[in-house]
Formats: structure tokens, C-alpha cells, sequence
């Protein structure tokens, strides 16, 4: 009922058991709130330490995909997605699939998340946004490029005090923590989980063309 409403505000007032959305749209699951770029969502998600645990989504031909599809200038903060199993196309990420201008914040994802490329953990493409305070545990895989085990990709947006420790797979551009960072910034971060892919791969960032400061990783790759 959200996406009736995309520009409202928000908060969780209780833990949310999604197993049930296995059986929504013929198998399709959950439809991700701001569902693409044109029908974004605007407003405010507080989650108030609450969860949100066993969200199903099963659209890999779909674009947008995650709790909230797409973000504009909108926030969402303190929440957490357990659990999770999500798949889509380009701009995939178990909390926000792409992050235009808003901001992710004191959030944490764990589960599984596949997509085809800009796939993250937490977000999968953040084009002049923020994302900070954030983890994810969650393991994630793209078909493609721009796969990272918190955002797939960051574009000229911030990502500070935050990390991942899932494990990570793509083919070009794949990251432990941010699969490309272009003209962004990383900061404060850390990532732990192993990284494999095929070409520009890097335990934190597989392709940086931007600021990276503060960071490490361990994980193999």
C-alpha cells in the first residue's frame, strides 16, 4: 500500500514476519515500494530498530528491485532486513535498489541477494546519495558487472562508517564492500567477506576511481 502513497512518511512500530510474501503475484513475491525510476519513492522510512525478516522477491527480468525499488531524495533509517532472499535485474539491493540523492542510514541487511549488475548487499547503485552507519551480512551475486557486498555501485554519493562480511561474486568490477566507486567517496569501512569475479576485483572496492580513506579489508579474493 506504500506505493499509493510515495511521498508520505513512515515508521515501523513492530517486527515484520514477511515469510508470506513467497506466495504473493504468482511467485513473483513482494513488489518493491518505488517499483522504477519514474514511480520513485519520496518520502521517510523510519524503522525504529524493527525488522523486517524472510522478504522474498523473485524478479530476475525486473529492474529496481529490493524492499524499495527506487529512492529519490527520500530516506530511510533504522532498520533491519533479515533473512531476506531477493533477485532482480539491474539495481538490486535488499534494502534499495537504486539511491538516487537520498539517504540509507543506521540499517543492516542479511540474507541473499542476485541480480544481473549495479547489485549490493544493502544497496545496489547510489548515484549521489549517502549511505552511512550501514552493514550487511548478506551474500550476493551478480551475472555481470558493478557487484559489491554493501553497493554495487557508488556514483560521485558517499559511503561512510559502514561494512560487510558476506560473500561476494560478479565478473567485472566486483568489490568485498563497493563493486565500482566513480568519483565518490569511502569512508570509515571495512569489509571481511571473500570476493571473487574475473576482472577489477578488490576485497573493499573493485574499481576505484574516486576517495577511499580509513578502510580496510581481509577477506580473500
Amino acid at each position: 500500500a506504500m506505493n499509493n502513497s510515495l511521498n508520505a512518511h513512515y515508521i515501523l512500530i513492530k517486527d515484520i514476519d514477511a515469510s508470506e510474501t513467497r506466495d504473493w503475484n504468482d511467485g513473483k513475491g513482494f513488489e518493491p515500494v518505488g517499483y522504477d525510476y519514474f514511480h520513485p519513492f519520496e518520502g521517510n522510512l523510519d524503522g525504529q530498530g524493527y525488522k523486517i525478516s524472510k522478504l522474498f522477491i523473485n524478479r530476475p527480468s525486473q529492474d529496481f528491485v529490493g524492499l524499495f525499488g527506487c529512492v529519490k531524495n527520500g530516506k530511510v533509517s533504522n532498520g533491519s532486513l533479515e533473512n531476506v532472499n531477493i533477485s532482480g535485474g539491474e539495481y538490486v539491493g535488499e534494502l534499495v535498489g537504486y539511491n538516487y540523492k537520498g539517504t540509507v542510514e543506521n540499517s543492516y541487511s542479511s540474507g541473499k541477494v542476485s541480480g544481473s549488475k549495479e547489485v549490493g548487499g544493502l544497496v545496489g547503485e547510489n548515484f549521489y546519495g549517502t549511505v552511512k552507519n550501514c552493514y550487511s551480512t548478506g551474500n550476493v551475486s551478480g551475472s555481470y558487472d558493478y557487484v559489491g557486498g554493501l553497493v554495487g555501485e557508488n556514483y560521485e554519493g558517499t559511503v561512510k562508517n559502514c561494512n560487510s562480511t558476506g560473500e561476494v561474486s560478479g565478473d567485472d568490477y566486483v568489490g568485498g564492500l563497493v563493486g565500482k566507486n566513480y568519483e565518490g567517496t569511502v569512508k570509515n569501512c571495512n569489509s571481511t567477506g571473500e570476493v571473487s569475479g574475473n576482472s577489477s576485483v578488490g576485497g573493499l572496492v573493485g574499481k576505484n576511481w574516486g576517495t577511499v580513506e580509513n578502510s580496510y579489508s581481509t577477506g580473500k579474493v
